[in-house]
């Protein structure tokens, strides 16, 4: 296995994400290969060779090898940690029922839109347009003062990472616990995220894919292991860090 790490103009990794995956992958003694463009290196890759990069690279390459990369966002066997209402609509309709508002909204695929409160007109500026109408997540809006990042590799939860907000506020352990073990059909590599409420309610903020994860300080070891992990099922292959498994 090797590990193709996308890096800038000035050859230096494309984000921190991937100085902290060279780390980790460079200390386990894998060979890393440094490219701009996937064309670039796609004649070197193997269905094993981990892609570390900018989320289109990665789909890119997953796609390249006929594999499917769509959101995990809300799988139903966890729904009930929401602890919100969500439902499937689309752009247009958001911005023609003002009484929906406020609502959170986000694309159902890709990165469109990333997540935004809607509580006015202003609000829906940039937010597709009269030649595209994509289909959104809505959910309840929840005032969330905290938010951390559980990261799961192989079942198990290799740290908890805080993204957002007051770090007084902290998660309720117990509730990780059992959403991860609620969550049956999860994942080889994958974020739990959660958001903690005034009142101290820990909820889940949604699910991402190992495939491509921000590590929040998360150790650069145990972020490369959860990289390989996901890639290696993704793409049926043997995972080479799963040495301690």
């Amino acid at each position: 296995m090797k590990v193709f790490i996308q890096v800038n103009r000035k050859k230096l990794p494309y984000s921190v994400n991937g100085y902290v995956a060279m780390a980790g992958f460079s200390q386990m003694g894998f060979e890393i290969i440094y490219f701009q463009r996937l064309a670039e290196v796609a004649a070197l890759m193997k269905p094993a060779d981990v892609v570390v990069g900018g989320i289109a690279t990665v789909r890119e390459r997953l796609s390249q090898l006929g594999i499917d990369s769509k959101e995990l966002n809300y799988p139903q066997a966890i729904q009930k940690y929401l602890g919100r209402k969500i439902w499937l609509s689309d752009m247009d309709t958001i911005n023609r029922k003002p009484e929906l508002w406020p609502v959170f909204v986000k694309s159902v695929e890709g990165k469109k839109i990333t997540g935004k409160v809607i509580r006015s007109t202003t609000d829906l500026i940039g937010l597709g347009s009269s030649y595209e109408n994509p289909e959104v997540i809505c959910s309840e809006v929840v005032d969330f003062v905290a938010e951390w990042r559980a990261y799961i590799r192989y079942g198990r939860v290799e740290g908890v990472r805080p993204y957002y907000g007051d770090w007084h506020y902290h998660y309720d352990p117990k509730v990780i616990e059992d959403c991860l073990r609620a969550y049956t059909n999860q994942p080889a590599g994958f974020s739990l995220d959660f958001g903690v409420t005034k009142e101290g309610k820990t909820l889940l903020v949604e699910v991402n894919d190992g495939y491509s994860l921000a590590a929040y300080g998360l150790s650069d070891i145990r972020y490369a292991k959860l990289l390989a992990a996901r890639w290696a099922e993704l793409t049926n292959t043997n995972d080479e860090c799963a040495f301690d498994k």
